[in-house]
């Protein structure tokens, strides 16, 4: 059972403000006071035009951002500066309704169970201490983050990851997530199962060319969903 994060298992996000004051407490706690806190927490961080737009290099990025800045980051490590940006995920979101019964029932039906999830900052170290504060660290197997993959969904390499270390073939796995191209076709095109969890949020979707083998609206629908796959 392969699981996306935001907008499947967590959701209610702070708003962007919010957010922005949090991670600048965070740099203080870790690195003391800088005077370019405020300009860093405002830039966007994405693949260049010309590169691949599902390579994740979130290290390179933020470098290249500091030398394009001119600006020093003087004793500052790139990836600890990386992982202080990860802020917990229990204190910018909250669980969706359901979801640690669902990742139980699954581990209870023996199922390993992977989250998959796209990030900027979360690493799989970082994303293990979030499901550890949230209690459910021991109904998940493995975490594949992008970061630390190197790829976001849908490109095939972080779902081949996660199925390696699952040791599953793609026809014994499952996908779950809110995201039309990213979760469904992703999964689909290598020829896993596929499960639609339909947002609150409501963002819009991307048309694809395939239709998920399930739609929910709560993860308490997923485990009668799943029997008649098992």
């Amino acid at each position: 059972m392969f699981f996306d994060v935001g907008d499947t298992l967590v959701e209610g996000w702070l708003p962007v403000d919010e957010m922005s004051v949090l991670m600048r407490e965070a740099y203080v706690r870790r690195f003391g006071e800088r005077e370019w806190y405020e300009a860093f927490v405002s830039a966007q961080f994405a693949a260049p035009p010309d590169a691949d737009p599902l390579r994740q290099e979130t290290n390179r990025w933020v470098e290249e951002w500091f030398a394009n800045s001119g600006i020093g980051l003087d004793d500052v490590a790139v990836d600890h500066l990386r992982s202080a940006s990860a802020l917990p995920l229990d204190t910018v979101s909250r669980l969706v309704a359901g979801a640690g019964d669902a990742l139980r029932w699954c581990k209870a039906k023996d199922l390993a169970v992977v989250l998959v999830t796209n990030t900027l900052w979360r690493g799989d170290d970082e994303a293990w201490v979030d499901w550890q504060r949230f209690g459910l660290a021991d109904a998940i197997d493995h975490i594949v983050t992008s970061h630390t993959a190197g790829w976001q969904k849908p490109h095939e390499q972080i779902f081949r990851r996660a199925l390696g270390l699952a040791a599953a073939s793609p026809d014994g796995a499952v996908m779950v997530g809110d995201r039309m191209r990213q979760d469904v076709w992703g999964a689909k095109r290598l020829g896993m199962r596929a499960v639609f969890r339909r947002s609150s949020v409501g963002a819009p979707q991307e048309e694809v060319d395939v239709l998920p083998d399930a739609t929910i609206d709560d993860l308490t629908e997923l485990p009668a969903k799943l029997e008649r796959w098992l």
